[in-house]
């Protein structure tokens, strides 16, 4: 007999509330809980000069700005690769209403470069550092932002993804000006724990009270890093192009909410992952 049949039925929709309740508290208190040694472990491994200031910064409030990560030799491989996606992504009418383009995470298997920038070393240092445990690729996908005033809607407005606890790494292809087409957010945010995931938007009275609000800015070549329970915000704005790549990192097994689909990553890529590699882009 299932346990539904022994409840009565005006007690099932308390009884289910009670049981994810549980289920999301068993995430907030083992799955989402770092371990103090995984984090020593993880920065005896790391070559990025400052790496603990970065780290302990990403912790506090939530998300990190690291200037000129890459060299202008790689970020203008990068550049390259980027815009042959962009000029070869199916037409949106969606996206081009919005002056935007969206590579999806369906193409991630056509490149190379940006499959094996998934596995940065020093990237993967913090994003595990922030986790405190073994993280696994949970998304990835490139985006430009044209100049533009566009109303408030979608990731064009303050809210946190819906995921709890997951870090997401920008890759700056553009410079990104404080007063751009920057990522808005509000420190400290992270540390809420949303109960109830299904209604993630926030209001901007809410937000502003808080009257402290940090930006994702940066040139060319930098990285950002952030906790997508942050309440944050994309900010479009006439400001400069912007042009990013991301990539979504959760630790695996969640009890309360599920993984995306596993991406597939450039099967050149593929053939050379380690062990530990594999099992960061679930392919164990």
């Amino acid at each position: 007999m299932q346990l539904r049949e022994l409840i009565p039925s005006p007690l099932q929709p308390a009884a289910r509330r009670v049981y994810q309740r549980a289920r999301a508290e068993l995430d907030r208190q083992v799955h989402e809980r770092p371990s103090a040694a995984y984090r020593r472990q993880v920065t005896v491994g790391t070559s990025l000069p400052g790496f603990l200031d970065f780290a302990e910064e990403l912790c506090a409030n939530g998300a990190v700005v690291v200037p000129d990560f890459f060299d202008a030799e790689r970020l203008a491989e990068m550049r390259e690769e980027f815009q042959r996606l962009v000029d070869t992504n199916p037409r949106n009418a969606r996206a081009e209403a919005e002056r935007s383009v969206h590579i999806p995470t369906a193409r991630f298997p056509e490149t190379r470069l940006f499959s094996e920038l998934a596995l940065e070393p020093n990237i993967l240092a913090l994003v595990q550092y922030y986790w405190g445990k073994p993280v696994v690729l949970n998304g990835t996908g490139g985006t430009r932002y044209e100049p533009a005033e566009i109303e408030d809607g979608g990731s064009n407005q303050w809210h946190h993804d819906g995921k709890r606890k997951q870090v997401r790494v920008f890759l700056f292809m553009s410079d990104v000006p404080p007063d751009g087409q920057c990522t808005l957010y509000v420190p400290g945010s992270h540390k809420i724990f949303h109960y109830d995931v299904s209604h993630s938007r926030l209001s901007e009275e809410d937000v502003m009270q808080t009257g402290n609000i940090g930006r994702c800015a940066g040139p060319a070549g930098s990285v950002a890093i952030i906790d997508t329970n942050l309440a944050h915000r994309a900010n479009r704005n006439p400001g400069p192009r912007r042009d990013t790549w991301n990539y979504a990192f959760r630790a695996p097994k969640p009890v309360s909410t599920q993984l995306n689909k596993v991406p597939e990553l450039h099967p050149e890529v593929v053939a050379q992952l380690t062990p530990e590699q594999r099992r960061i882009v679930r392919l164990t």
